[in-house]
């Protein structure tokens, strides 16, 4: 139903934006490669959608990307059994593209499984489903990348960390914790984006 999106940023938070065009302020949800590329409030951007509406609430909501690649990945996510938007969503905030791919095409069970959602099964339907699919884009082993880089303000960061991961559907005493922990383990200058990563291993 929705193909792409273009307006002016009015917010820009880890794993979630509000983007207003024409007059209305859509939010959408994206993975944390898209929304640390995204410019700061009042620049424009363009974001590639999935739309989906939740049958139990009849919610609608869109997912947003930076590039075709991440979306087409997401799609790939979601055409295997047991996973749903808000799971791929936490996927791809936990870990980046290459990483995930890396996972998969090299049979990582073990690993997958870890992610939130991603019980044995599942995960080994991701290796049996994807693996093939996806081994063109391998890169080679993966990667850690939860490793801290960048500094931001350290109440701005996790302010913001703990936004994203209410976003993506955890009780806020939980993300508040998860954060903490995170942040404890990252340390100060960590960034926003490095401390959704580690929360999302911890919550």
């Amino acid at each position: 139903m929705f193909e792409f999106i273009t307006g002016k940023l009015h917010r820009v938070l880890p794993g979630m934006t509000i983007i207003e065009a024409g007059g209305i302020g859509y939010r959408v949800q994206v993975p944390l490669s898209t929304s640390s590329r995204l410019g700061t409030a009042g620049s424009s951007a363009t974001l590639l959608l999935y739309h989906t509406i939740l049958p139990e609430q009849g919610e609608e909501r869109l997912y947003g990307f930076g590039t075709e690649r991440e979306r087409e990945f997401f799609r790939a996510l979601l055409d295997v059994k047991g996973i749903g938007p808000s799971t791929a969503l936490q996927v791809m905030c936990a870990a980046d593209i290459e990483e995930l791919i890396n996972l998969i095409v090299g049979g990582d069970v073990a690993a997958l499984k870890k992610f939130k959602g991603i019980g044995p099964k599942t995960a080994e339907r991701l290796v049996t489903e994807l693996r093939d699919k996806l081994a063109p884009h391998a890169t080679g082993p993966a990667r850690n990348t939860t490793a801290a880089s960048g500094r931001l303000p350290a109440g701005a960061g996790i302010a913001d960390a703990v936004m994203a991961l209410v976003a993506l559907g955890y009780p806020q005493n939980k993300s508040e914790q998860a954060v903490s922990r995170a942040a404890e383990a990252l340390g100060k200058g960590a960034k926003s984006e490095d401390l959704v990563r580690r929360a999302l291993q911890l919550v």
